[in-house]
């Protein structure tokens, strides 16, 4: 096929990528402007003897299907099409390539980053398990890098496909990375794609894959009789911590994984807070630390994970003058961690405590001054919202955030209102 190409409203540009079913390529969506990546399923597996019309309904649902999970961790289908002579997905575009670059023992990323990106796969397949979705496929070349440790998983309709169109014989995912149970052709639930990632967490921390063999029948083999060697075999700087839980991921029983997503996540969350590899404060920590504010609640994950990325944490020491009275206000704050005072004019207002707001005034009435003063009483940990990111967010998560910030504002003057009774009582 001579690029440029035209595919309905879409100009295909250059190859990005190949898969088992086909080729993925940038594209640009002429009607909006958008950058789309475009896979074009191969012609051979559309004339496959079993592609017939009940397998590619099944592509066509499942497409959709992986089109509607909207998490900042997963990459969007925008729209899928087979017919008798071609089939395509097109999909969100993710510009910094996967994580199949970083599994090379001289390419590999600092450790706490490797923690962040599978803490963060964690939450985006946990989120399409409650959506009744097993990826199935997931492998390095199927997480997508944004930027730094902001990664999305791809493929979630396409591995299903592959499963059912490429091949007859067996359960067909990617084989250095299929679990036991998927090997064996039993029912998948979850825990199958626990384990992959736990396949794909060794790979990026020692470049070294724990099953190999020179046939598939050996791996098999392997996989169903070996047991992995740790992964601190490879890279003696990691810690045992961290060699337990790859280990129980990959486990090869089910039940000896870890039961839940969530579970998981939260060993992943504390080695990174607690283990010398801790640079700033992970993406994790920002999460958990969102996560268990009272007013934030009612948010959903992806919500919370939106918050994240519209955030700059900090880090202050106590007596440190975070805001100041008559300044312009550009941005608000969610106190995460410690204890501070509000003054103003020099006299004592309130005392902020973890998980409040403040210099959310600024922005429900733009191009206002600060009103008050605030120190820190102790060390604390602060997220800062500028207005512009909170504009970007998506309207729903806009809307959400909003409500709770009107929340708390009710409870804070209906606090005020108390004092001044009690004061003139």
């Amino acid at each position: 096929m001579e690029l440029p190409y035209r595919l309905g409203k879409y100009e295909l540009t250059r190859q990005i990528g190949e898969g088992a079913t086909g080729k993925v390529y940038h594209a640009l969506d002429t009607f909006s402007g958008q950058e789309v990546a475009v896979k074009l399923v191969d012609q051979a597996v559309l004339n496959a003897p079993g592609f017939d019309v009940e397998c590619r309904n099944q592509f066509l649902n499942e497409a959709s299907l992986a089109g509607r999970l909207a998490h900042p961790h997963v990459v969007t289908i925008l729209e899928a099409s087979v017919t008798e002579d071609a089939g395509y997905v097109v999909m969100e575009y993710v510009s910094g390539g996967n994580l199949a670059q970083h599994t090379k023992p001289g390419a590999l990323l600092p450790i706490e980053n490797v923690l962040q990106i599978i803490f963060k796969c964690c939450g985006a397949l946990d989120y399409a398990f409650r959506q009744d979705v097993i990826h199935r496929d997931i492998k390095p070349a199927n997480i997508m890098v944004v930027s730094g440790t902001n990664v999305k998983i791809a493929d979630f309709g396409a591995s299903v496909f592959y499963q059912a169109q490429a091949t007859q014989k067996v359960t067909v995912g990617s084989p250095y990375y299929m679990s036991l149970e998927q090997i064996s052709g039993h029912r998948l639930t979850h825990l199958s794609d626990m384990y992959s990632l736990g396949i794909v967490a060794y790979e990026l921390l020692t470049g070294a894959l724990p099953f190999q063999a020179p046939t598939m029948i050996k791996l098999f083999d392997a996989i169903a009789k070996k047991d992995a060697v740790p992964p601190s075999a490879h890279r003696p700087e990691l810690p045992a911590e961290l060699d337990k839980i790859i280990l129980r991921m990959i486990a090869r029983n089910p039940d000896d994984r870890y039961a839940n997503w969530a579970d998981l996540a939260l060993e992943i969350a504390e080695i990174g807070q607690f283990s010398k590899f801790r640079q700033g404060i992970p993406d994790s920590e920002k999460f958990s630390m969102l996560r268990t504010k009272n007013g934030l609640r009612e948010l959903s994950d992806p919500d919370v994970w939106e918050l994240v990325q519209a955030s700059n944490w900090a880090k202050f020491p106590a007596r440190t003058v975070i805001l100041r009275e008559d300044e312009p206000g550009l941005s608000m704050y969610i106190l995460a961690s410690g204890q501070m005072k509000v003054t103003k004019q020099g006299r004592l207002l309130n005392v902020i405590k973890a998980g409040e707001y403040f210099g959310e005034m600024a922005y429900i009435q733009r191009g206002t001054n600060r009103q008050a003063t605030l120190e820190a009483l102790s060390d604390v940990v602060v997220a800062e919202f500028p207005f512009q990111a909170l504009e970007d967010l998506s309207p729903g998560c806009e809307l959400r955030f909003t409500k709770t910030l009107l929340r708390s504002m009710t409870d804070r003057l209906a606090l005020a209102g108390d004092r001044i009774v009690r004061m003139h009582g």
